[in-house]
């Protein structure tokens, strides 16, 4: 979503459309700014919504001024490995995103940079206190996914006790990445804001890609050829990828994926866009971890993040510079024959148990072509399942998902219509013909994944405009 953004943001895509606004309530008064971050990386496979942009890059604003991306900051290992701890009502937040998260709502949990809203006022059909995070750069608060509910009944409450919460601070909302049921509240009659959908949210079937990958037949297409002939890449280099226990994990471990991620970073050009930066330990408790080593070097890291029941977010899933071609597929491979392997519950990988219990998933990408792979292969981790077929289907009905990506068309959906559509129709096409906004895409459908559509949705009487976007950008900016 981010990098879609930014193309949108430097082409000035942005007009000034017009959404309609109606009503909402209380802020975490805790958390500080709404700066997000993450990153593209020559030899990184996906990450949380990452662009780069040149270090100066001016954009051109409707009031006649520009923004200017500043040169991103220089990454200092304590800062980028030590996560806030929750505190107050926090603490449980954590817990809300496991069980009734989206792959959105996981960025909530860097408090450092999204603020947390929670309404001051019981919502009926909602079990909790319902929970949004969001960025924010007056006047505009980015609502980031769906708010947290027990039940999607609740959605039109909560949204209309955010907006009157909002209203007589003179804030615009604007919310990005929701799903369809979130996007027919904010269209309906009640609130009739401007709803369109530019982005996916692409899935995973694990036993899809496990019998992609040790299918005999070389049907699928060219990409799915490149996944396989990568994965055969990484196999002559003795790659080895192995998931590791949270108990396994030693200082100097953690230290050697820390200085990879690092060199990762130090990789990247320019200022970096993103919904989320790269904490590896961040909610450790409750995250899976794939490594990739060669030569018993770690080169590369898969993480999951659970996010409901049956899904999870491949949160991070990065090669390292040093890492050999087809590390990145390999990791995603190994991680989805483990979760399609076996009795691999949530709740049981949650709690530390055995890895024949269900994987997380985590995402970390580059707008790289995804063919660098790695391997991991200390002591205390489970052993890699043989290259074939796995033992038992996916019994639960875990699905995977990477998280959202550009799509190859804008779809208006509800009050968006007339000019204002062709026209931003006509420059999206323009711009993602241009730029290789669906580069993303294009490796995950290796793995030949299902795009569901995401929306955008905001107050049609307000509009979403290049202000907006120049907001948005300077919020997200690593």
């Amino acid at each position: 979503m981010s990098a879609l953004l930014d193309k949108l943001h430097r082409s000035s895509l942005a007009s000034k459309l017009n959404p309609k606004n109606h009503i909402t309530h209380k802020e975490d008064k805790s958390d500080s700014g709404a700066q997000a971050g993450g990153g593209d990386g020559k030899n990184s496979k996906d990450s949380d919504s990452v662009a780069s942009t040149p270090s100066s890059s001016s954009v051109p604003s409707t009031t006649g001024s520009s923004f200017v991306l500043p040169s991103p900051a220089s990454v200092s290992p304590a800062q980028s490995f030590t996560a806030t701890r929750p505190i107050g009502e926090k603490e449980g937040i954590a817990e809300l995103v496991a069980e009734y998260g989206s792959s959105s709502a996981t960025a909530w949990l860097e408090f450092e940079r999204y603020k947390i809203w929670r309404p001051d006022v019981d919502i009926p059909h909602s079990s909790f206190t319902p929970v949004q995070g969001y960025l924010r750069d007056d006047p505009y608060i980015f609502a980031w996914g769906n708010p947290l509910v027990s039940d999607k009944a609740a959605l039109e409450a909560t949204c209309a006790a955010f907006i009157e919460w909002a209203k007589p601070q003179k804030l615009r909302v604007v919310w990005l990445c929701v799903d369809e049921d979130m996007q027919k509240v904010l269209g309906s009659d009640k609130f009739k804001w401007s709803t369109l959908s530019c982005i996916v949210e692409d899935i995973l079937e694990p036993h899809t890609v496990v019998e992609i990958a040790t299918s005999d037949t070389n049907t699928g297409g060219s990409k799915v050829k490149d996944f396989k002939k990568n994965l055969r890449r990484a196999e002559r280099e003795d790659v080895v990828v192995r998931e590791i226990q949270h108990d396994a994990w030693t200082d100097d471990m953690k230290h050697e994926v820390e200085d990879g991620i690092l060199n990762w970073k130090k990789s990247r050009s320019g200022a970096q866009i993103a919904s989320t930066s790269f904490q590896p330990w961040l909610d450790f408790e409750h995250r899976r971890y794939w490594i990739a080593e060669k030569d018993h070097v770690i080169v590369g890291i898969l993480i999951l993040a659970p996010i409901g029941p049956t899904q999870y977010q491949i949160k991070n899933a990065v090669s390292f510079p040093n890492a050999p071609r087809g590390t990145s597929e390999e990791l995603i491979f190994r991680a989805m024959q483990d979760l399609d392997g076996g009795d691999r519950s949530i709740s049981a990988s949650a709690s530390g148990a055995d890895s024949s219990s269900e994987s997380d998933s985590a995402m970390v990408w580059s707008n790289e072509e995804e063919d660098r792979n790695g391997a991991s292969s200390p002591e205390g981790v489970t052993p890699p399942g043989s290259r074939g077929t796995s033992p038992a289907r996916n019994r639960r009905g875990v699905t995977v998902t990477f998280g959202v990506s550009a799509s190859s068309s804008l779809t208006p959906v509800d009050n968006l219509s007339g000019w204002k559509v062709t026209w931003l129709s006509k420059t999206y096409n323009h711009v993602v013909g241009g730029t290789g906004l669906t580069r993303r895409g294009d490796f995950r459908s290796k793995f030949q994944s299902e795009h569901t559509p995401m929306y955008v949705c905001y107050a049609s009487e307000e509009g979403f405009g290049i202000d907006g976007v120049n907001k948005l950008m300077k919020a997200l900016r690593q």
